[in-house]
């Protein structure tokens, strides 16, 4: 039986119901698209899947390396300086088209100006309004190569000094020990027979004991074995000794008596915090000139505070822009704990470092101040 009238006309009420929502579903989907890819923060480019040829960019691309959209459109991808090898990118470009998908953990990128940049780069193929289309996201890796290079660098002059540290205490401290003896039995057996030259073989023995001590504060130093055994507070007190006997300045250490730490990576926070103050301390000494250095350790709420305060000549104004090895490594071990690192001038003079740490351990606590 066919359809009335009225019911002809409901139905196609619905239809038209039905289409106008699926056109607004798709325009809703589209503007969501274009907002998240106009404001990504990695590159995205937009390639025809038979030309290769650009068709879209987003503006992180068009910033990251320096170009005008224009720049981009209609281009190949070595032409914007992605696969400069020609030979390269069609391998690459007939990889993607037959497997839908690539991936480079590292491809060098260069910007209108020169400048290098490293970016990881993904690559797949789809169909988008029955078109087969391939997006290229970029991300600049950068800075992350910058950290894990740092890292290398630390890591390999961490294991270098405790290597050194180790042949120092465990080689020449024994030669230097043996030596010692030798020369202590000579002192005996000359002290019967020609006591002024038992006076000087004494005096060599004396020597030989100092540059004893000497080369196991240098190995202290080298390979802080005391953060280990004993936690950062006796490291520190050790540490300031060697300096005060080494340089023949004043080494003050200002402490929380009860520091603690009930942290899950205790070592590793302690060894961060004393390579901080280690260098700190060696650039008061020999960049700042400092004759008196006040290392502190305390607490305020759930952070803890390292300083090392020094009466040098202080800190550079460009020092930002001349920074060394030393302060960068500060840095990096700073962030390795998630603390914050400040380098400034003292109002009094010389140079403050201070860095604040997460910390939890104990409540109220009294300070105790030690002069080594």
């Amino acid at each position: 039986m066919p359809l009335s009238g009225p019911k002809k006309k409901l139905v196609s009420r619905k239809q038209k119901s039905s289409r106008e929502r699926i056109e607004h579903a798709l325009r809703a989907s589209e503007v969501r698209y274009r907002r998240l890819f106009e404001s990504a923060q990695d590159g995205i480019l937009i390639l025809d899947a038979e030309s290769g040829c650009i068709t879209d960019v987003n503006p992180f691309l068009m910033k990251l390396l320096g170009r005008a959209r224009g720049q981009f459109l209609g281009k190949q991808l070595w032409e914007i300086g992605l696969f400069r090898d020609a030979g390269k990118s069609k391998a690459a470009f007939q990889e993607l088209q037959r497997t839908g998908y690539i991936r480079y953990e590292d491809l060098p990128l260069e910007t209108k100006d020169g400048r290098r940049i490293d970016v990881e780069f993904v690559s797949n193929a789809y169909r988008a309004d029955g078109t087969r289309v391939i997006q290229c996201n970029i991300r600049d890796i950068t800075l992350r190569k910058h950290v894990d290079m740092e890292k290398a660098i630390l890591e390999s002059s961490e294991r270098e000094q405790r290597r050194i540290g180790q042949e120092l205490h465990d080689g020449l401290c024994q030669q230097l020990t043996g030596v010692a003896l030798i020369a202590k039995v000579l002192s005996q057996r000359l002290a019967a027979r020609v006591p002024v030259q038992a006076a000087d073989a004494d005096e060599i023995t004396e020597l030989i004991n100092q540059a004893i001590d000497q080369t196991r504060d240098l190995a202290r130093g080298l390979s802080p074995v005391e953060v280990e055994a004993a936690g950062l507070v006796p490291a520190l007190y050790k540490f300031a000794a060697t300096t005060e006997r080494l340089f023949r300045i004043s080494c003050v250490f200002a402490y929380d008596e009860r520091f603690q730490f009930q942290h899950s990576q205790a070592l590793s926070l302690s060894t961060h915090l004393y390579r901080i103050a280690q260098e700190a301390v060696n650039n008061a000494i020999q960049h700042g000139k400092a004759r008196n250095v006040v290392i502190g350790l305390t607490t305020l709420r759930d952070r803890g505070i390292l300083t090392v305060r020094d009466d040098g000549i202080g800190i550079p104004a460009d020092m930002e822009d001349k920074q060394g090895l030393g302060l960068r490594s500060m840095r990096y071990r700073a962030g390795m704990i998630k603390a914050s690192l400040d380098v400034r001038r003292d109002s009094g003079g010389g140079t403050v470092v201070t860095c604040s740490f997460p910390y939890r351990g104990g409540q109220e606590v009294r300070k105790r101040v030690r002069r080594i």
